[in-house]
């Protein structure tokens, strides 16, 4: 999340040089553990058959362009930023990378200040923070528990970005029956969503599990919620 009411990241172009200065897939395959799955969007793929077309690229050369059209030329007169974050060692790896890649990319420094778990969502929803390195685990298999988040009355926003076309888009999607036009809206709320940019996805978490030859009726489950009652074992 990038706290858009605090100077520089006010401005939607220094967040979107941010995003498109992540690599996404370096940090999902080479510095994380359990497979995780990079995150060009920011609701997963496939939930419940939504899949957003909007994605945002892995674009040094436009990252420095929209940085130096906001007036910082390859970082010249960037104040400093800190990237706050809670105590975990995955939130350790990936704070690590997101430094070395704005240091290398963009010549911003950013200091990582590591927080206790509460302190960190304390600080986040009181707007406390520069940048902050958080995460979302669905309610349920639906596009709008990730969408809704960010609408303007969200007490999950903590990103103090709010755009009344987005919950146009939003409301308008939570009361459409027929699916295809349901998914077009939220299609339309994201790709508003990721070009105002009050967050940049990272990576999508898995979960990762040692199944023996011998169990059956193991089913997949989005949200990991899995009903072992269903299960059986076979000689």
């Amino acid at each position: 999340r990038f706290n858009t009411t605090r100077p520089p990241f006010d401005d939607p172009r220094v967040r979107r040089a941010f995003s498109l200065a992540i690599n996404r897939p370096a940090i999902a395959t080479q510095v994380l553990p359990g497979g995780q799955l990079p995150a060009p969007r920011f609701t997963p793929p496939d939930t419940a058959g939504y899949t957003a077309t909007t994605v945002i690229p892995h674009d040094i050369a436009a990252a420095r362009a929209l940085l130096a059209e906001a007036g910082y030329p390859d970082g010249a007169g960037f104040p400093a930023v800190e990237l706050m974050t809670f105590t975990r060692e995955v939130n350790q790896l990936t704070s690590e990378a997101l430094q070395q890649m704005w240091a290398r990319d963009l010549g911003i420094r950013v200091t990582l200040v590591m927080k206790e778990q509460r302190v960190w969502l304390d600080d986040e929803r009181q707007l406390n923070y520069t940048i902050s390195l958080g995460r979302w685990i669905g309610d349920y298999v639906d596009p709008g528990t990730f969408l809704d988040l960010f609408t303007s009355a969200s007490g999950n926003n903590a990103t103090g970005w709010a755009d009344p076309a987005y919950d146009r888009l939003i409301t308008a999607a939570a009361s459409e029956p027929d699916l295809a036009a349901r998914h077009a809206l939220y299609d339309e709320a994201e790709t508003l969503l990721l070009t105002a940019a009050p967050l940049a996805p990272i990576y999508h978490g898995t979960q990762s599990y040692l199944i023996a030859p011998s169990v059956r009726g193991w089913q997949e489950s989005l949200l990991g919620f899995h009903r072992y009652h269903f299960l059986k074992l076979t000689e």
